[in-house]
């Protein structure tokens, strides 16, 4: 199956933070850039080839928490280590990041809506050419996975995910208590969805525990 991976290192477009990363499986090393409009026109050419499945990994919190007992709330998700997304920066990066999401996926929509069919289960991946899929994820690159750069975290991230394709459910790195689901909220925004019950689920969580030091084919911003 044609499939096509990214990745998005969530940070401010104004100010040059913001990154993403292009893999595909087998085919060497990432492209990358710091241009959130050169992202949406590869997206859009990669859609419109009609049997490519693509993933876009985004770096921040996708879904949070909704605990039942009092005491628990503002608890991050399990396997967040000392990097909560409650705490000051991954507050932060969890409202630009499906800020960000929101809209590449309302950029998106209208070239691949018919083309691609939007998923948040990895189990599905890389669907088949009756089927592709657009399969939105969480990159979590933080510790000693966090680069120099940030088209090497964006890279670190679209590349873990190319390694671990096809044992996703293994490397799913974070997971919460009766979760409510951000990234598909942004989705229904897009119209990439109608289905409410998507609100109270996760998504695939990929924590690398390395930095990607291989090269990469940059495009200048």
């Amino acid at each position: 199956m044609n499939r096509v991976i990214y990745a998005c290192d969530i940070g401010s477009v104004q100010a040059g933070r913001f990154a993403w990363a292009r893999v595909v499986p087998g085919q060497g090393r990432p492209y990358a850039s710091g241009s959130i409009d050169d992202l949406i026109t590869q997206l859009s050419d990669d859609a419109r080839e009609g049997n490519k499945s693509i993933a876009i990994g985004f770096e921040s919190p996708l879904f949070m928490p909704v605990p039942a007992k009092i005491a628990n709330l503002g608890h991050g998700r399990r396997n967040e280590g000392n990097r909560s997304m409650f705490a000051q920066v991954g507050a932060s990066v969890t409202t630009l990041g499906i800020h960000q999401a929101a809209w590449i996926l309302r950029a998106l929509r209208s070239i691949a809506h018919s083309r691609l069919l939007y998923t948040l289960d990895w189990t599905l991946w890389p669907g088949s050419v009756e089927t592709p899929y657009l399969l939105v994820w969480e990159a979590f690159v933080a510790r000693t996975a966090h680069g120099r750069a940030h088209i090497q975290d964006a890279s670190t991230a679209a590349k873990f995910f190319s390694d671990n394709e096809n044992d996703l459910g293994r490397v799913h790195a974070v997971e919460a208590e009766s979760p409510l689901c951000l990234i598909h909220a942004a989705a229904m925004w897009a119209d990439w969805s109608i289905e409410r019950s998507g609100l109270n689920g996760d998504c695939l969580v990929l924590k690398p525990e390395h930095a990607y030091e291989g090269d990469i084919d940059v495009e200048p911003v």
